[in-house]
């Protein structure tokens, strides 16, 4: 969790990441790159990690990005270029919960469709939605 920016983390990370290429990361809420000078500077590096393998981001807590709702910016400037860096199979959606629970209108539930209308191709918004997760951490039920 990279509170507070993973501009404060990365160097630390990338360090890890080299030193134990077999151990996987997931980095929650877009690397809390923000939409701010700083924030677009780190998801820039958030980009770079795409050269590690073992790395996962959570496509999570839209709301923490300061971009209002319907979360336009998040989709085309964190979300889609993600995808296209990461591939679906090395993103994994989450709500924050519960404190999605607070974000009107989405809340919960608005948040699963609106995070799946992104995703064209059934393929990878099965492992978006639920597939990712499952890889890293076993089928659900």
């Amino acid at each position: 969790m990279c509170f507070q920016g993973l501009q404060l983390h990365f160097d630390d990370i990338v360090e890890l990441l080299k030193s134990s290429p077999k151990t996987g990361l997931i980095l929650d809420h877009f690397g809390f790159t923000s939409f701010t000078p700083e924030g677009d500077k780190a998801f820039q590096k958030l980009l770079k990690l795409a050269d590690y393998p073992q790395v996962t981001i959570k496509i999570s807590a839209l709301f923490r990005l300061n971009d209002a709702s319907p979360y336009k910016r998040v989709k085309e400037e964190r979300f889609e270029p993600l995808l296209e860096t990461f591939g679906a199979d090395r993103l994994m959606f989450g709500t924050d919960f519960p404190y999605v629970l607070e974000q009107e209108p989405e809340r919960y539930e608005g948040m699963v469709k609106l995070v799946s209308s992104w995703i064209d191709d059934d393929v990878a918004r099965s492992a978006i939605m639920g597939g990712t997760a499952e890889t890293l951490f076993g089928p659900w039920g």
